[in-house]
């Protein structure tokens, strides 16, 4: 029997030693899936992200759908105002015609102030 046994050592547990270590905080961030990005939100169909300090359309700018709304409401006031100018000529002149009509009918109806001629007057004529 050999006097000297010597034990084999108990292995030893395989580190993984990392190397995100060496890497910066942004690209750690994005290897280990901690870049959320920049927050989002949708309202009515459209997805705004806040970039640079400011909400800003997906696709396109707050800025360039205001102006878009607003085109379209102008080119329709402006269409409200034609409609408008084009009634109130219609009304001028259908009253035009009314006055003239009840002219040559009787003066006096329109008038109620002025006098009929009376029967007495004109039978002197």
């Amino acid at each position: 029997m050999p006097l000297f046994l010597p034990r084999r050592p108990t292995l030893r547990q395989t580190t993984s030693l990392s190397t995100y270590y060496l890497l910066d905080y942004k690209t750690r961030q994005a290897e280990l899936g901690m870049d959320y990005g920049p927050p989002s939100t949708q309202l009515n169909k459209a997805k705004f992200v806040f970039q640079g300090g400011a909400w800003q359309g997906d696709g396109e700018s707050p800025n360039k759908a205001l102006k878009k709304a607003n085109k379209a409401l102008l080119e329709e006031n402006n269409y409200l105002k034609l409609q408008l100018e084009l009634l109130m000529d219609m009304l001028t002149e259908t009253t035009a015609r009314l006055h003239s009509v009840e002219k040559k009918l009787d003066m006096t109806s329109w008038h109620p102030k002025i006098k009929k001629p009376s029967k007495v007057l004109m039978l002197r004529s």
